[in-house]
């Protein structure tokens, strides 16, 4: 049996499942402190994460990247039973905060900390078409297959298309680009609904809605940070890197004459195009600077959202063998789709500026091997989600020709994603 980091050793078992898993009624039915959901329903690729066998945590926000990688030393285990896919074999799952700065501001976001990744004592993942249990030896198993209890709970309606102090938010944003201080900054608000919400049916409502999202939840006791994400931060196999640029959006249309007409528009937009461009050359640029080999770029296109369509670069390369996600999570975030640029600069704007704190928002959630390989994406169209109260959030990007009227419809329009589910939307 090989040793862990703090003289550690853990052994885990992997066996095939035959039966049916429900997954939402698992999470539902866990009482386990730390518990995680990620599904991205087109990919086939289910799973959820029960317990902590082993945690990398730090509460401080600043280097938070190198403290967790740091705490993790060389990770090994002894992985027993039967064989199965890279994907069962134990990984790690968590997030980070968006900003490297202590925010007192709403909501609390204290019990999540700085970023924390966790091995789950309990592992259930269902890739390719078959399901897998990986476990903590002698870990006491849940029933997988409970029946779900698909009554969502009490939540009250709030106006999410008006915010006056959004508004004034923008127009200081644009003050500053016209002043020549930032290229561009990312403004984002929240919008807190009293709740009492079954977050299992909710996650249900989620996966439905959005298929080629991944949706995912992180708990921490009664906490739960959820959403359903179309942005890509990193995905890293072996030596292969791929991540996306998506930045720039118009509505969707039920009529399709319509939709295909703001799809045109958002095409064609100066303003949209240089928004989109500035996050495409950032992130070639974030890369090239730590040794990312790329491929020859693809055309720009769009990704059409339930109610939202987005440009869409695809950006793809190959590592060294010396390099893992969380070095690329470091070069990469905040990405000028989430925060602006110049980086810093934009950030302290927006710590400075908004008027509630991030958290994990906008920040990195997912999954890594031990080896370093993975996916993350970015928290976007989330909520977090206490015992009393749901809180949105929603963003966009701020570039010289904005308008803070149509930048506030399009917050609008992200909270959608999550309140179409909670149908609280036309």
């Amino acid at each position: 049996m090989t040793t862990l980091a703090g003289s550690r050793s853990l052994t885990l078992v992997r066996k095939q499942i035959d039966q049916p898993v429900n997954f939402a009624a698992l999470w539902e039915k866990s009482s386990h402190y730390h518990k995680s959901y990620w599904t991205i329903p087109d990919e086939g690729l289910e799973f959820i994460a029960l317990g902590s066998a082993l945690n990398f945590r730090t509460q401080e926000r600043r280097n938070r990247f190198e403290s967790v990688r740091e705490s993790m030393g060389n990770l090994q285990f002894e992985l027993v039973g039967e064989p199965g896919p890279d994907l069962s074999a134990g990984i790690l799952v968590g997030g980070f905060s968006f900003s490297d700065r202590e925010i007192e501001r709403h909501p609390d976001w204290t019990i999540f900390g700085g970023g924390e990744l966790v091995l789950p004592e309990i592992f259930v993942v269902r890739c390719n078409g078959s399901t897998w249990i990986t476990h903590v030896d002698n870990a006491a198993l849940p029933d997988l297959n409970p029946v779900l209890d698909r009554h969502l709970g009490q939540v009250s309606k709030v106006d999410h298309r008006n915010d006056k102090a959004y508004l004034q938010l923008v127009a200081r944003a644009l003050e500053e680009i016209h002043n020549g201080n930032m290229d561009k900054v990312v403004t984002a608000r929240s919008l807190s609904l009293p709740a009492n919400l079954n977050s299992a049916t909710l996650l249900e409502r989620l996966k439905v809605r959005h298929p080629s999202c991944a949706t995912f939840a992180i708990a921490r006791g009664d906490q739960v940070f959820l959403g359903s994400s179309p942005e890509t931060l990193i995905k890293m196999n072996g030596n292969q890197v791929r991540t996306a640029a998506l930045a720039g959006s118009r509505p969707r249309h039920e009529h399709p004459g319509a939709d295909a007409r703001l799809r045109a528009e958002l095409l064609a937009s100066p303003k949209e195009r240089n928004e989109h461009d500035i996050v495409v050359k950032d992130i070639i640029e974030s890369l090239t600077n730590v040794g990312v080999r790329l491929d020859s770029q693809s055309p720009t296109g769009v990704m059409k959202l339930r109610r939202i369509q987005h440009l869409h670069t695809l950006i793809s390369g190959l590592v060294s063998d010396d390099t893992d996600i969380l070095d690329l999570i470091r070069a990469l975030h905040p990405t000028p789709a989430v925060a602006g640029l110049p980086r810093q600069t934009a950030q302290d704007w927006i710590d400075e500026n908004e008027s509630m704190d991030r958290g994990w928002y906008a920040a990195p959630v997912g999954w890594m091997t031990p080896n370093g390989e993975g996916e993350f994406r970015v928290a976007l169209r989330s909520a977090l989600l206490t015992s009393n109260a749901l809180t949105l959030f929603a963003g966009g990007g701020i570039v010289d020709g904005a308008e803070p009227e149509h930048e506030l419809a399009e917050t609008a329009t992200k909270f959608e994603a999550l309140l179409g589910a909670l149908d609280l939307t036309p």
